[in-house]
C-alpha cells in the first residue's frame, strides 16, 4: 500500500509539473542530522538520508504552498568512551519515515525564501540496539506509527533548476512513551528533533 502511495505521488508530480500552468515540480535528495529528546543521549549524532519529491504552486506574488513526499531517517546514536578515549559501547535508534510535509513559503526576496508548516510521517521501520545487541520487540513496538511534526526552515535559490534547503523540525506529540508512561509536567515522552539539508531540482 505504501508503496502505491508513492508510486502515485510521483507520477502526479510529473502530470502537473508537465501539462498544468501554475504548477512546479521536481526532485529533492540530502541529509539529516538527528536526536530524539527523552532518551537520555543529545547531540545531533544520527546521520539519516533525506530524498523524495516536492509539488508546489504559487498563490500570490509573495505566497506559495509547497507539499513534497520523502524518505526521511531520524533516530539518535551515542558512542561510550573509556578515559583514554577508547570506544567501550554504543547506542543506536533507527526511525525510518515516510513524511508529507504541507509548507507556505514567502518570497520576499529574489532568491532567500523563508517557509514553515506541518509534516504527517508514517514510521516505516523502527531499530534499537547497543553493544549486546538489537532491543527486545516490545520496547520498539511502543513507537507511535503516526508522526506529526512542526517544521520551518529557509531555501537559498542557486539558479532556475537548484535550490538549497535548510530546517528544522520537532514532533507535536511523543513518538514513544515513556517507560511505564511516567511523564512529568512538559516530559511526556520522546520526541524527534530533527535537522535536514538538502537539495531541490526543478524539472
Amino acid at each position: 500500500m505504501l508503496r502505491k502511495v508513492i508510486i502515485v505521488f510521483i507520477i502526479t508530480t510529473l502530470a502537473i509539473t508537465t501539462y498544468s500552468q501554475g504548477f512546479s515540480g521536481g526532485l529533492l535528495a540530502g541529509m539529516s542530522a538527528t536526536q530524539v529528546d527523552g532518551d537520555g543521549y543529545g547531540g545531533y549524532h544520527r546521520a539519516g538520508l533525506a530524498a523524495g519529491v516536492w509539488v508546489g504552486r504559487s498563490i500570490s506574488p509573495e505566497l506559495a504552498i509547497r507539499s513534497e513526499l520523502k524518505f526521511l531517517q531520524k533516530g539518535s546514536y551515542q558512542q561510550f568512551k573509556d578515559d583514554i578515549g577508547g570506544v567501550v559501547g554504543f547506542y543506536s535508534m533507527r526511525l525510518n519515515y515516510i513524511h508529507m510535509p504541507y509548507l507556505i513559503e514567502y518570497h520576499f526576496r529574489e532568491n532567500i525564501v523563508p517557509f514553515a508548516g506541518l509534516s504527517a510521517g508514517y514510521l516505516w521501520k523502527a531499530s534499537e540496539s547497543n553493544m549486546d545487541g538489537p532491543y527486545p520487540e516490545e520496547d520498539v513496538a511502543q513507537f507511535r506509527k503516526v508522526e506529526v511534526a512542526a517544521t520551518a526552515g529557509v531555501e537559498y535559490i542557486i539558479n532556475n533548476h537548484f535550490s538549497f534547503c535548510a530546517s528544522f523540525s520537532y514532533s507535536t506529540f511523543p513518538v514513544r512513551p515513556h517507560k511505564g508512561d511516567i511523564s512529568y509536567r512538559l516530559n511526556r515522552g520522546q520526541f524527534n528533533n530533527a535537522l535536514q539539508f538538502y537539495l531541490k531540482y526543478n524539472f
